[in-house]
């Protein structure tokens, strides 16, 4: 946060003044620094709190965001109120970038995953869980599929376990999969078997899950480019 301390604005058509200490120096819409220009300052009297208008000064983006600020102290010598910034809304989570192999296998896996994300940053925590829970299997299904095109039918119907279990060949893919299926149906589940495992390792595992497919897939692709050889 930068240092706001000379700026001084009239709230409440007048009725108050406030001296705000920061301002936001990273839009929450399009992630970047700015130096973002105040449109606009509103007093909540009874909760003690000063809601900010501002606009993101980034060229591509320009939308608005408000801040929210705590009343910290009367400041004797101006009679100014003195505000200092708590929260800043809404927060638009930052999309996930996925290596190009993944990106053109599961186009689904990636609009489901930042589905879940974009939960995250709304704090609505119980739902982060679910999402990746149905982006892995997305993910390990369309990854099962063009490992086995013949079985496309069976892999579609069958549960994300056995289709782990037999039509997954990659022992790194199997593995870190399995463990995400494992942490994902916690997450579905009224009760957890893998208590000290939480989002994040789920999280991480679907990341580790999208590395070994990505090289799994860059690995054939070249050994079957370059089968020959040249000496």
């Amino acid at each position: 946060m930068s240092h706001f301390s000379t700026a001084a604005f009239d709230l409440a058509g007048g009725q108050e003044q406030a001296q705000f200490l920061s301002t936001p120096d990273l839009c929450p819409r399009c992630h970047r620094n700015v130096h973002p220009k105040l449109i606009h300052a509103a007093l909540l009297r009874e909760r003690s709190l000063c809601q900010v208008l501002f606009r993101c000064t980034n060229q591509k983006c320009q939308e608005l965001f408000l801040g929210t600020y705590v009343y910290t102290r009367r400041i004797a010598s101006s009679g100014y109120k003195e505000y200092d910034l708590a929260a800043v809304s809404p927060f638009a989570a930052q999309k996930a970038t996925f290596p190009e192999t993944v990106s053109t296998l599961s186009p689904t896996f990636i609009e489901i995953f930042n589905q879940a994300l974009e939960a995250e940053s709304k704090q609505l925590e119980q739902l982060v869980g679910i999402g990746l829970r149905k982006a892995l299997e997305f993910l390990v299904k369309d990854y099962a599929i063009a490992e086995n095109p013949g079985s496309e039918v069976e892999i579609r119907n069958n549960l994300l376990g056995n289709c782990i279990n037999q039509y997954v060949t990659d022992p790194n893919v199997k593995e870190c999969a399995k463990r995400a299926a494992w942490l994902g149906n916690d997450e579905t589940h009224y009760t957890r078997k893998w208590e000290a495992k939480d989002v994040n390792d789920l999280k991480l595992l679907v990341r580790l899950t999208v590395n070994w497919i990505d090289n799994s897939m860059l690995t054939k692709k070249y050994i079957a480019e370059m089968n020959a050889g040249k000496a």
